[in-house]
């Protein structure tokens, strides 16, 4: 799979490439979005639910059909947040068996996964390139080092077929 980050901020993007350096399946461009062809983008819930689709609070990755004719990508990959509880105040609270994922993480990780299982159920329409879209993904932030670190360990393990069972 080949993947390609997107952001406007200069600086965003030189961390994504610092921490990406060496992966040749990998590539940083700067501006609104993918210049590449790419089969499907990864968007936060917050962005791409109440457009595309989906539901709030899904355990796994949801990949919708995009049939706005709005000049998206035909596919959206929304990952999952880590499952959340109301603890003895009445707060939200990640769960404990999930409290040590790293968000960034588990976004990836049941992303890829997620891929993986449409790979697996549509021959004849392959996801093979993804744009992840720094700002859909709430992760423009150019002083932020453990999301593309996150996502890198998340990205070697898809690629090793060793993907953790998170």
């Amino acid at each position: 799979m080949r993947l390609v980050i997107t952001s406007q901020k200069t600086k965003t993007l030189d961390r994504w490439q610092r921490v990406f350096d060496g992966c040749e399946d990998v590539v940083c461009q700067q501006g609104l979005r993918a210049e590449t062809p790419v089969d499907a983008v990864l968007m936060a819930g917050l962005f791409a639910l109440e457009r595309y689709g989906g539901r709030a609070g899904a355990e796994e990755a949801q990949i919708l059909e995009n049939r706005r004719g709005d000049g998206w990508h035909d596919l959206i990959i929304v990952p999952p947040g880590r499952p959340m509880t109301r603890d003895a105040q009445g707060e939200w609270t990640v769960q404990t068996g999930y409290a040590h994922i790293q968000p960034a993480y588990f976004a990836a990780s049941r992303s890829f996964r997620g891929i993986e299982e449409w790979n697996s159920h549509h021959a004849e329409r392959q996801i093979s390139a993804v744009e992840i879209n720094l700002p859909l993904m709430n992760m423009d932030n150019p002083v932020d080092d453990s999301s593309p670190l996150a996502f890198r360990e998340a990205f070697e393990e898809y690629r090793e077929g060793r993907l953790n069972d998170v």
